[in-house]
């Protein structure tokens, strides 16, 4: 049969950028992490918790008209609309409670985003198109990321708009635009740290279960081993150990939150240890990657 019959024939339309592919892995991500009903119940619970300082938010700039009295009544749930003296915002402290949803869902879910693409050969199939091993890096890290960012600074955004929607004046946009840049660069620093660290592990163990185990293990049993550390030398930079705890302190580097007698003086030394880190993570990546032979 000759190409005519088949009808085969060049492509007569422009040819865009094949750094668009990274949008489509970004959207082939989010669907696969949407249909999976297993994955509702982790979400669930993230949209509960939203939902739940969105209808005590209102309720409380309803019925608190003095505003003595409703920065105790929004204290009863620990948020803090507009903090003095640069102090941790409510919404920081949101998005710490909705990272314990974001951890879960991280950890069950890099071996269906990235994992499975090593275990199962479907690598070749991105990169046999014009769809070059930078485009697959960067494509996975930002589904990880917009996953990361849906479930925390979308939310801590929300919750900021409408306390200012509810609140007798409008000024409180104006007069706390820091909170909006706090929001956003704690979003940015836990987005980038979590999505290089998952999708790195991901493309090494592949497997749910060693993703999991590993994944929990990094956040998770280092907190008690600092605490324990800190406790018996007295000394705070034992803190650093924890990653949880560095991105905590380098998220809030600049717009408040911590305290500034013990915690700034760790936060240079955390962003340098997040930053050396996810270094090492992407060399690592991009050598796996590299490793993957693919016909053109």
């Amino acid at each position: 049969m000759s190409i005519d019959i088949a009808h085969y024939h060049g492509w007569q339309g422009s040819l865009r950028s094949p750094w668009l592919a990274s949008l489509a892995i970004v959207r082939v991500a989010l669907v696969q992490v949407f249909r999976r009903k297993a994955y509702w119940l982790v979400l669930a619970l993230g949209l509960g918790h939203f939902l739940f300082d969105w209808i005590w938010i209102y309720g409380i700039t309803q019925a608190g008209q003095v505003p003595e009295i409703r920065g105790a009544m929004l204290e009863q749930i620990g948020f803090d609309a507009a903090p003095k003296n640069g102090l941790q915002t409510g919404y920081l402290a949101f998005m710490e409670r909705q990272s314990v949803a974001v951890m879960i869902l991280l950890a069950f879910s890099g071996s269906l985003l990235v994992g499975s693409d090593f275990r199962l050969n479907a690598l070749p199939f991105y990169l046999s198109r014009r769809i070059d091993r930078r485009h697959y890096i960067v494509g996975k890290l930002l589904a990880v990321g917009v996953i990361v960012s849906l479930l925390t600074t979308v939310p801590a955004l929300l919750l900021y708009f409408e306390y200012g929607m509810f609140s007798p004046s409008l000024r409180y946009w104006i007069d706390n635009w820091r909170a909006v840049a706090a929001i956003l660069l704690y979003g940015l620093v836990l987005a980038a740290s979590l999505s290089i660290l998952l999708v790195s592990l991901s493309a090494y163990l592949q497997r749910t279960a060693p993703i999991a185990i590993t994944w929990s293990s990094l956040f998770v049993l280092p907190k008690p081993l600092r605490q324990l550390l800190v406790k018996e030398t007295h000394n705070d930079y034992w803190n650093l150990i924890d990653p949880w705890r560095d991105i905590h302190y380098a998220g809030r580097w600049r717009f408040g939150g911590l305290r500034p007698s013990e915690d700034e003086r760790l936060a240079p030394w955390a962003a340098a240890i997040l930053a050396v880190a996810c270094t090492i993570a992407v060399l690592a990546l991009v050598r796996r990657v590299r490793a993957v032979e693919v016909v053109e």
